[in-house]
């Protein structure tokens, strides 16, 4: 019986045969429709990030709604759960099951994905992949911390628990390179060489595959950062804490709000409704209208904003000038001057710089810039493989659905700009 987030980080997780893969960091439980390293590290990634800042159930169901909703491809179906002050969250997405009780959550029945909150105490706890058997509880094989090829899992209490080792046999020779490999990053992480000065200092390798981070053993976690303005709506958040947060304070009088962002003007083009766009789209971004069909007249005017940021804790920051990105960017000249706006990034692994990274504005493109941080910043663009380690210093123009590592954080870029002609 798991009465509380402690109980349930406390548990014993059973594998099940079956052609998935299994995940257990801490807190996090995580099973994936798929045993292709390439498909499952996404969802390996964000679970690891979220047990590496506390393992809070709200985090995970944000952050696996922002990786649906951006995805290039379709899921390949799995089930996530965390604690939550209040009860276990439960993300599942395509045709997985979760019972949990007396309820039963397919994400086969859902348009989109479905995800709960049951309240404590929870006893039963199960998921399954099609076909897959849910293990007996009485099986010999236990999972502790680590990744398993599985199909299925059954969480049981710890005085019920065999072996806390996982000795789930590792078929897949390509799973078992992909782990050692993980393990051998995240120790060179926790003993990171000391940095060389001067000019002596050599670049990176400019590609670099990020491991997921979880959390050592036995070290306690300070709670997740929680922001006041959240944008995200869901059956989980509807349940959860209505009261948690004072209301923000009205301002009746704009000046109270601080500095009015200066109005850049570019050259680009309007559509027939008045719209003004990058003369590059072939929709307006506004209306959706076809640019195609009018012949475009390039005119200077005022520049929209440019999508939005949204960060893994459901933080959403509009694009309409440039921000600093880190640990502590208020206290930067270029954010007390005005230029810029602070975006803290609050993360528990202690990897993020005091200024880490910049989103410069440049005409109607949104460039990333890394500020020769110590551990890097990294990014993953839609339809490709890896995340890759930008060079220090080095720039990107951000696309749609590209997402941003820094720390153990992770944030997307999102922009209701049409298909590009360029």
């Amino acid at each position: 019986m798991r009465t509380s987030p402690q109980d349930w980080a406390a548990s014993t997780v059973v594998p099940g045969p079956g052609a998935g893969t299994l995940a257990r960091f801490g807190p996090v439980v995580l099973l994936v429709g798929s045993t292709d390293p390439d498909v499952v590290r996404p969802y390996l990634d964000h679970a690891a990030t979220v047990a590496a800042n506390g393992g809070q159930g709200r985090q995970l169901v944000r952050g696996y709604a922002m990786l649906l909703s951006t995805a290039a491809d379709d899921s390949p179906g799995f089930a996530a759960l965390a604690a939550h002050d209040t009860g276990l969250a439960v993300f599942v997405d395509g045709d997985v099951t979760v019972t949990v009780d007396d309820q039963v959550v397919r994400g086969a029945d859902s348009l989109a994905w479905a995800e709960r909150l049951v309240p404590w105490p929870v006893e039963h706890v199960s998921v399954a992949l099609p076909g897959a058997t849910v293990p007996d509880a009485a099986s010999p094989y236990r999972l502790g911390d680590g990744v398993v090829p599985a199909g299925s899992l059954l969480v049981v209490d710890p005085a019920s628990a065999g072996p806390t080792t996982p000795s789930v046999p590792l078929p897949d020779e390509s799973l078992v390179s992909r782990i050692s490999e993980v393990e051998e990053l995240q120790a060179t992480e926790a003993h990171p060489p000391p940095a060389p000065q001067g000019d002596e200092a050599s670049p990176p390798p400019s590609i670099q595959v990020v491991p997921p981070a979880v959390p050592a053993p036995g070290r306690p976690v300070p709670p997740p950062y929680e922001p006041e303005h959240v944008d995200f709506q869901s059956v989980l958040l509807d349940d959860l804490d209505d009261d948690e947060f004072e209301p923000l304070p009205i301002v009746e009088d704009p000046s109270q709000v601080g500095p009015a962002r200066a109005q850049v003007e570019v050259a680009g083009v309007y559509c027939k409704n008045r719209h003004f766009n990058d003369p590059r789209q072939l929709f307006c971004a506004v209306c959706g209208i076809n640019m195609v069909q009018q012949t475009p007249v390039l005119v200077n005017g005022q520049r929209p904003p440019l999508g939005v940021v949204v960060l893994d804790d459901g933080s959403v920051f509009q694009l309409d000038g440039p921000y600093l990105l880190g640990r502590d960017p208020d206290n930067d000249e270029r954010v007390r001057s005005g230029g810029f706006r602070g975006l803290p990034v609050i993360d528990t692994s202690h990897q993020v710089s005091r200024v880490h990274a910049r989103l410069e504005l440049r005409g109607w493109d949104v460039v990333l810039v890394d500020n020769h941080s110590t551990n890097g910043t990294f990014v993953h663009v839609p339809r490709t493989v890896d995340w890759v380690r930008m060079p220090p210093g080095g720039e990107l123009v951000l696309v749609q659905g590209t997402r941003v590592r820094i720390g153990h954080r992770t944030l997307a870029f999102n922009t209701h700009a049409g298909a590009s002609g360029a």
